[in-house]
């Protein structure tokens, strides 16, 4: 029963190791990824910050008191309707902002990038996992087989006194 215990020969005449193997995730962080230079740390807090739901309502607010201001609360508007002095204020925030958004964007895909990787590594490991357990079971499967046909070729391990097909015994 100890030969039952221990894993099989592989066809390859070398023995399977099942036993598992340690595995550490990697973590992919932020700090892993981005850049440790000035510029990156202010595109990466300026993304951060024009990249949220507040700075969308404090332009929004911005746009709207300018409006109101110069529209109906004051009476010699310097910016009237089309409101020329707004738009050019909002072209140069954009003219602005757009750099760095793209370098935001950058150190997003780099961390996405980062992550992939991770991935194809945890994929290449888990491949070669299954690769070991079907190997197993081919063994196994291999070995059931010939002990199927060990058991066969001795004449069955239902004949005999069970009243098989190679019984001797008197059918009722």
């Amino acid at each position: 029963m100890d030969d039952v215990a221990q894993p099989s020969p592989s066809p390859a005449g070398r023995r399977l190791d099942l036993r598992p193997h340690p595995r550490r995730a990697r973590l992919v962080r932020h700090a892993d990824v981005a850049g440790t230079g000035i510029n990156a740390r202010i595109a990466q807090r300026v993304t951060a910050a024009v990249g949220t739901m507040y700075a969308f309502y404090l332009f929004a607010v911005i746009m709207g008191g300018w409006i109101l201001w110069q529209g109906a609360i004051a009476s010699k508007p310097f910016d009237p309707y089309p409101f020329a002095f707004l738009l050019f204020l909002g072209n140069i925030v954009q003219l602005l902002l757009m750099p760095l958004i793209m370098v935001g964007q950058n150190v997003q895909a780099a961390h996405a990038d980062a992550r992939s990787e991770t991935d194809f590594e945890v994929n290449v490991k888990a491949e070669a996992e299954i690769e070991k357990v079907l190997e197993a079971l081919r063994a196994l499967d291999e070995r059931t087989l010939a002990i199927v046909a060990r058991l066969a070729g001795s004449g069955g391990a239902g004949s005999g006194a069970a009243g098989g097909a190679g019984s001797t015994l008197p059918r009722p």
